[in-house]
């Protein structure tokens, strides 16, 4: 099964048993079926209850936060997660507070939708990755499953089992990606899975066999780091591990240092900005930790520019194998 189809059939089963749920977003209907088609033949199946929104974001977010104080569970589509900012007013001062500010009277469960990341040459304004400005807003969680997980799984434990407010991230490069698991992986990679809801996903190119590099990232980053374990095994003999939470805010950090006693090296990887990000959290967590001692740790990101249009540009500004190998290669451990 395919990571769009997995969303697909999700979004089905959690519409076709739970009257509370409504689902609406740009362009949704049939026979067009959503931007990238994760809704194809929904709104033919639902009729009342897939909706076509117009184009305002802050309306489309406000909206589901008076829907899901009356007693619904709305589920919006963003289809470029880049325009969430458009609704930026309705979710710093309004759906995240308002819990808070009627002292736990009302309940607010919204789940936002939304596709992230570039690689796939839509320009400055529909490639980029706003984890880690969500993640500073009190109280939201994010989620940002691999073709690793199985993204139709946790959207509707999501859905259906969390209070708040969560923003679903569904990196483009992943739709069309078959889903990947322990009997279905690349030669060479082993796959193991940690427990819970949201599982944190670890990959190997040498079968979990105390890694010397250790690597952490999420969402769409596992297409770049399964070729960047293969490189590191067949040229240059190293073990690493990669670790994907599907959680990223709030994180189980116990998963995601799995295998890190033995690493000389901790890379972490991700598509948003270097500067003020994910990455930082994670080292920072892990400094206050005392987990980083006598290891070489090393952030990987985004260029500090907006990405370009140009495929062959937007490659030098995103995270590349190349990149991270050059950046392996300067700590000698090569």
């Amino acid at each position: 099964m395919k990571f769009v189809n997995s969303i697909n059939t999700a979004l089905e089963n959690i519409l076709n048993n739970h009257e509370e749920v409504i689902l609406y977003g740009e362009d949704l209907l049939d026979p067009y079926g959503g931007a990238f088609k994760a809704t194809k033949g929904l709104s033919t199946k639902f009729p009342n209850r897939v909706l076509p929104a117009p184009i305002s974001e802050g309306a489309m977010i406000g909206m589901a936060g008076g829907m899901a104080i009356g007693g619904l569970r709305p589920i919006v589509e963003i289809m470029f997660g880049d325009f969430i900012m458009l609704g930026a007013d309705q979710l710093l001062n309004h759906l995240l507070k308002y819990e808070w500010m009627y002292n736990n009277k009302v309940e607010v469960p919204v789940t936002i939708r939304a596709s992230m990341g570039g690689r796939r040459g839509y320009g400055p304004t529909h490639s980029q990755s706003l984890e880690p400005i969500l993640a500073s807003l009190p109280g939201i969680k994010i989620v940002s499953p691999t073709y690793y997980h199985n993204p139709g799984k946790l959207l509707e434990h999501t859905v259906l089992n969390e209070v708040g407010v969560k923003v679903f991230c569904e990196y483009k490069m992943n739709y069309s990606r078959e889903l990947r698991n322990q009997t279905n992986c690349q030669d060479g990679i082993s796959v193991k899975y940690a427990d819970g809801n949201y599982p944190t996903v670890s990959i190997s190119n040498s079968e979990f066999d105390e890694p010397e590099i250790l690597i952490i990232s999420h969402g769409g980053n596992a297409i770049l780091i399964e070729e960047l374990l293969m490189d590191l095994l067949l040229e240059y003999e190293l073990s690493a591990q990669a670790n994907f939470p599907s959680l990223i805010k709030p994180c189980n950090f116990n998963d995601l240092f799995n295998g890190i006693e033995n690493a000389k090296m901790i890379i972490v990887i991700e598509e948003s900005p270097k500067s003020y990000g994910w990455g930082s959290e994670i080292i920072s967590y892990l400094a206050e930790a005392g987990m980083g001692e006598g290891k070489k740790i090393v952030r990987v990101g985004a260029e500090e520019s907006p990405i370009p249009s140009s495929m062959l540009l937007e490659k030098k500004v995103l995270p590349s194998v190349e990149n991270i190998l050059r950046i392996i290669e300067t700590a000698e451990l090569v």
